[in-house]
């Protein structure tokens, strides 16, 4: 039988748990003491007093936290005082930025007693003498940054200085500069107040990096944080779990030098939620990100920081569990265009021998080949623009029958066995894998490589591929090399083919849908079923066939290239 806790004691009525306040807290929680009745079976009660506690030192820890800053305040501006008055005073001997942007918003943080004391209510003078004031000084401070003569200020900066312990030993000439660069947090004051006097009870608009006042001379200072973890041991620890792709890697590490810059005094074990979400904030605000983009973000950084709470060297992840919903459109407001597909006439126009058939010269997007064959290809199969890039000889098989083999992916779930649809065989894509073969080349795409180490081969034709339908065919930014992608999606809807189904040719995952254990059983579907379902897949375009591969990037003879996508025998004129 399980010990009774020493908290926890037996009376006639039952048991009961108590735990003595401590008394720093007390003020705090209101009581002495807490006491709980735990009913009178033994069991429940133990394991009730055992959770009571657990819980109780979690909120006296809690409590502590907040309290210990605030006593550490309190003695400290007690033994500044005992101090004699001559020598209670901090001498100032250079002006800094730091001491400047301190200034601006120790003066900014003072208008909160001002909204205090009006909501507590003014009467009809003391506003009438609050009206006639502000107007005046709003005026001398306008008149004093114009003319650049703040020498009717300086008694408000010693002031706001004394207040903190310190006094200002430096030339006039400096005296004046640092006036100078506080007169315009004065005149955003009182351009509040003014508002205030009209009924708009309005808050300075502080930035996380320019809120922290001027500290007073008698407050402790804080003790850094070391955990022997900065930002560059935390991407360290992150990249020993297993080889990152460079992109990932370079991405995450841009993040991070970004949010780190955000806030140059957080380090990861003292970054709060409230930090983080002002730097999402910023990043919706000054570089337009959407929401899908922000989570994008919060998710990759996120990842190192969950990484290093699961190994135990960091408390917490303040990515954990964030609601990304919050800079989401709102119901009633037109959402952000995203990626959408392709409408029907858009592919015609792509797939024409105006569109992508008619550019038969250039190195761009990786030579004529990959211009038109990886389009091809993400309509027919649906295949991210990546999986294409990477497809070399050995991902081609045609047994049972002709299939990509997708290895390279996003994730577990979209390595799958895809088969090539009827329509790319027709237009001779496995003669173009034939003549790859018989030129000696490995990969699909011969021609496409990029020239960066981060980056990966296929955004040369992605990028190629977005100039070409912006720029030649004037289609919207709502489309993209990915749009195909969703148009295969619809294409599979409107055959009618099963969603799990269709979810196996793309390499979709199944989460989040109704499922059983059993479906995870077994090879799932064949490649003949595959097929037989890919084949219901029709588009009602007249597509080119493409020209046949020669080894050469292009192909310089425009009648030829006429000729040969018309089907015309090589030796006929």
């Amino acid at each position: 039988m399980p010990a009774l806790p020493s908290n926890c004691y037996k009376t006639p009525h039952g048991f009961v748990f108590r735990i003595v306040v401590p008394e720093p807290l007390r003020p705090t929680v209101g009581k002495r003491e807490i006491k709980k009745s735990l009913g009178r079976d033994y069991r429940q009660a133990v394991s009730q007093a055992r959770f009571l506690s657990l819980q109780t030192d979690q909120q006296f820890n809690a409590l502590r936290q907040q309290i210990t800053p605030q006593m550490e305040y309190a003695e400290a501006f007690q033994r500044y005082i005992a101090r004699p008055p001559d020598q209670r005073l901090q001498s100032i001997t250079a002006v800094t930025p730091e001491l400047a942007a301190g200034l601006r918003a120790l003066w900014l943080s003072s208008l909160d007693a001002d909204l205090t004391w009006r909501r507590e209510g003014i009467d009809d003078e003391e506003y009438q003498e609050l009206q006639k004031n502000i107007a005046e000084v709003q005026a001398e401070i306008a008149k004093a940054l114009a003319c650049g003569r703040p020498e009717p200020f300086l008694p408000v900066v010693h002031g706001l200085l004394v207040g903190k312990g310190y006094q200002l030993t430096v030339s006039p000439e400096e005296e004046c500069r640092l006036v100078l660069d506080v007169l315009p947090a004065l005149q955003e004051g009182y351009d509040i107040l003014a508002q205030r006097q009209a009924g708009r009870l309005v808050q300075p608009a502080l930035s996380p990096t320019e809120n922290i006042p001027l500290p007073a001379v008698w407050e402790p200072t804080p003790a850094p944080a070391d955990t022997g973890l900065n930002w560059e041991a935390l991407l360290k620890h992150w990249r020993q779990d297993c080889e990152r792709k460079p992109r990932t890697d370079h991405e995450i590490q841009r993040l991070v030098q970004s949010l780190s810059a955000f806030v140059p005094k957080a380090i990861p074990s003292t970054l709060t939620r409230a930090q983080v979400t002002e730097w999402l904030r910023h990043e919706r605000d000054q570089r337009g990100n959407s929401a899908k983009t922000l989570e994008k973000k919060g998710t990759l950084v996120g990842a190192i920081f969950s990484v290093a709470v699961k190994d135990e060297l960091l408390p917490k992840n303040p990515f954990s569990g964030f609601d990304y919903r919050r800079f989401a459109a709102k119901e009633g407001i037109a959402p952000e265009e995203e990626r959408r597909p392709f409408s029907m006439e858009e592919l015609t126009r792509i797939f024409s021998p105006e569109g992508l058939f008619g550019v038969t010269n250039g190195k761009g997007g990786g030579g004529y080949h990959a211009r038109v064959w990886m389009p091809l290809v993400g309509l027919y199969s649906g295949a991210r623009l990546n999986e294409i890039g990477q497809l070399t000889l050995s991902h081609i098989s045609l047994d049972p029958v002709p299939h990509f083999r997708i290895l390279h992916a996003k994730n577990q779930s979209s390595i799958r066995d895809v088969p090539i649809h009827p329509k790319l065989i027709e237009l001779g894509f496995l003669d173009y894998v034939e003549a790859i073969r018989n030129a000696g080349h490995i990969t699909l795409w011969p021609f496409l490589r990029s020239r960066g180490k981060i980056n990966e081969d296929s955004e040369l034709l992605g990028k190629w591929f977005s100039w070409f339908i912006h720029g030649k065919l004037a289609m919207p930014e709502t489309v993209v090399f990915h749009s195909l992608r969703h148009s295969f999606k619809d294409l599979c809807r409107n055959a009618l083919i099963p969603r799990d189904l269709h979810h196996a040719l793309t390499g979709h995952s199944n989460l989040g849908e109704a499922s059983n254990v059993g479906d995870d059983y077994g090879d799932g579907y064949s490649l003949e079923v595959k097929l037989e379902q890919m084949a219901k897949i029709t588009l009602p375009l007249e597509i080119p066939r493409p020209l046949p591969f020669t080894g050469s990037l292009s192909v310089s003879d425009p009648l030829r290239a006429k000729r040969l996508q018309k089907g015309t025998p090589h030796g006929v004129p």
